[in-house]
């Protein structure tokens, strides 16, 4: 796993997310350092990957919408081959193979009732990702700070595309948001946590 990652994130707290190829051109060209890549055919992946990691980008592969790959063992091995730094999925025995792999992982929750956040809370508990991706963001203020606390480093998600969202996610709780909103992408943190 790559032990500065939430270095990283620290200085640039906009995570890319690539949804198809078309905003690869921009994500290249962008400040930002990390991306979540999504929507991406197997046939596509591995060459996607070779641009973005050329373009000095760490690359986290959404593998619940990549069509093509499959998350049993193979799966995973390939990704882990192919040069990309992590995994997202919503999949527990996924996040546990990637873990296995030394891969860098992050978990997706949909936070939407008491109900939906104690079986996140389980699933996470179980599966020890290093990130959990929370969505929708707005949820984030709504968990108190003993919540937040049972949580591996929170990536806000979903309704993040304005630069107030991303100084409010950071406000409440969350190391960075991840915005498919590229005039984002090139947001970042001065060394006294201010925006710029």
């Amino acid at each position: 796993m790559l032990h500065n990652f939430g270095a990283l994130l620290a200085r640039h707290p906009v995570i890319m997310a690539i949804y198809g190829v078309e905003q690869l051109k921009v994500a290249i060209e962008s400040e930002a350092k990390v991306c979540i890549i999504a929507n991406i055919d197997l046939l596509k992946i591995q060459p996607v990957i070779n641009l973005l990691t050329q373009a000095d980008k760490f690359v986290i592969v959404n593998i619940d919408s990549c069509n093509g790959i499959q998350q049993d063992k193979s799966g995973i091995e390939y990704i882990a081959e192919s040069g990309a730094t992590g995994i997202l999925s919503t999949r527990l025995q996924t996040i546990q193979r990637a873990n296995r792999l030394e891969l860098l992982t992050m978990q997706k929750i949909f936070v939407t009732d008491r109900s939906t956040w104690l079986r996140s809370l389980n699933a996470i508990e179980q599966s020890a990702p290093d990130y959990v991706q929370l969505m929708p963001a707005p949820m984030l203020p709504l968990l108190s700070q003993a919540d937040k606390m049972k949580l591996p480093p929170i990536v806000a998600s979903g309704f993040v595309s304005h630069a107030n969202d991303v100084t409010y996610a950071l406000a409440n709780g969350a190391i960075a948001v991840s915005s498919s909103d590229c005039q984002l992408w090139g947001m970042a943190l001065s060394p006294e946590g201010k925006i710029k």
